[in-house]
């Protein structure tokens, strides 16, 4: 499962079967690697976004997450707060980067689902953990999952700007080997993911 998505969502839920079923065992992996899950030996694996096609394998959405544009109160006091995306571009942005991505936040539109608009960005970090530190120490706005910020945002170190504009949603999706028979085991989790993520989601 992907390392920050995995740990903050994904492992508390699963971790508690654990008290409801004494014969199970769990052994999670936490990568953002594309895992195989034949070659790699898992049972499941947890992927973000659209899904590849792909015959060997089966998918369940099991959650829709929603991306959020925050900032810190001391930076939006100094630097003001964007009223439209289009305000983005002249807003310092801490910018996540793996590669060559980091081409703009997505504000979809009907007529251009892939509408991106770039912030100023002096700061590009590889971790979206750091991103929701540095944008609590006043660095700029940052554009991160609602679910990684719901605490920094009730506590009231960050706040939510731009929430009148389209949001990028995703999916979240179960993927596991295609087989004549599902393993219990695999229902069982999949079934308490699709049950108890969307109230993490924020």
């Amino acid at each position: 499962m992907p390392v920050l998505f995995g740990r903050h969502c994904i492992a508390p839920i699963l971790a508690r079967l654990l008290d409801e079923h004494p014969n199970l065992e769990l052994d999670l992996s936490f990568n953002d690697r594309i895992v195989d899950l034949l070659e790699d030996g898992f049972d499941l694996v947890i992927r973000n976004g659209p899904l590849k096609d792909n015959p060997d394998l089966m998918a369940r959405a099991i959650a829709r997450q929603r991306m959020t544009v925050c900032a810190s109160p001391a930076y939006l006091e100094k630097h003001g707060s964007p009223q439209t995306v289009f305000d983005i571009p002249r807003h310092e942005g801490i910018v996540y980067r793996r590669g060559d991505d980091d081409k703009g936040w997505i504000f979809p539109t009907a007529a251009d689902p892939g509408r991106r608009m770039p912030p100023k960005a002096r700061l590009r970090l590889d971790d979206l953990a750091s991103i929701s530190d540095a944008a609590v120490v006043g660095r700029g706005l940052a554009w991160l999952p609602c679910w990684l910020v719901r605490e920094e945002v009730l506590a009231g170190r960050l706040i939510q700007v731009l929430k009148q504009e389209p949001a990028n949603v995703f999916d979240a999706h179960a993927v596991w080997l295609r087989s004549p028979v599902m393993l219990p085991k695999v229902r069982l989790a999949i079934d308490t993911l699709a049950a108890g993520l969307p109230a993490m989601m924020g």
